[in-house]
């Protein structure tokens, strides 16, 4: 597990996490001063140079939008347009974009595919979250918004941005690095050892 910059620090066996507060200045997930141009690059399966997927970015947000409200505007038309459904195929944001189905992956690579259309830098997170007594593996985003002080992760399957503090990531990065999680899943035990509010 990697530590965080972002809401959650690992340190002597013991994972804190706290709730991203906006704004939020933070450093950067590649390390300080690294290009930001790499966070918006088309990928095989985040296809941000598409014409389809331009055109839909262009199609959701304005031209005089805020890269916040962007941002917004993307994770809302994907959390209402895309029906949640686990699909056994590897995630292209392509595919989902035409089929209108699929479950946080799909979501993860579509979000990073459409940000990165509008030019907001954009990167999938992937590791659990907490939901309804139980924990889950998750897939969610982290988008670069300077007007929002960095880096803010974003859960287009929840509709949340600023992502709920039960996130807790493992990898960053595409579906190579995802596969890294393959080793642990049913494996890992977590215990709450103390929660605040």
């Amino acid at each position: 597990m990697e530590s965080g910059i972002l809401q959650q620090v690992y340190r002597s066996g013991v994972l804190t996490i706290r709730r991203e507060t906006l704004p939020n200045p933070r450093g950067h997930p590649g390390g300080a001063g690294e290009d930001l141009s790499v966070y918006l690059r088309p990928t095989p399966f985040i296809q941000s140079d598409h014409p389809k997927i331009k055109q839909k970015s262009m199609e959701i947000v304005s031209p005089g939008d805020t890269e916040g409200v962007k941002a917004e505007k993307i994770i809302a038309w994907i959390h209402k347009s895309i029906e949640k459904r686990p699909v056994l195929s590897v995630p292209s944001a392509l595919e989902t974009l035409d089929n209108r189905v699929g479950d946080c992956n799909e979501h993860a690579v579509l979000l990073a595919a459409l940000t990165r259309a509008a030019g907001i830098p954009s990167e999938v997170e992937a590791g659990l979250v907490y939901l309804r007594g139980r924990f889950y593996y998750h897939a969610w985003n982290i988008l670069f918004l300077k007007e929002k002080g960095g880096w803010v992760t974003a859960d287009s399957v929840f509709g949340q941005m600023p992502a709920d503090v039960t996130h807790i990531r493992f990898v960053r990065g595409g579906a190579d690095r995802q596969l890294d999680l393959a080793g642990l899943i049913g494996k890992v035990k977590l215990e709450i050892l103390e929660m605040t509010r």
